[in-house]
């Protein structure tokens, strides 16, 4: 089954902003670096638990 096709409640706050680390860039000499807030997703601080979450809180609304 592909996650594509499994259903969820969105509990975050899509989608979560790329920001650009200035001086982690300079610091390194590696170019550009980028970040992706997954902290400002939402509840527990964000991230991969609130994706899980949706899934888990949709299974659970389907079961009663």
């Amino acid at each position: 089954m592909k996650i594509e096709a499994l259903e969820k409640i969105s509990l975050g706050y899509y989608p979560t902003p790329v920001e650009p680390m200035e001086n982690l860039s300079r610091a390194t000499g590696a170019g550009l670096l980028y970040i992706k807030r997954d902290d400002l997703t939402g509840p527990a601080f964000g991230g991969n638990k609130t994706r899980k979450l949706e899934y888990l809180m949709k299974d659970a609304v389907s079961l009663g």
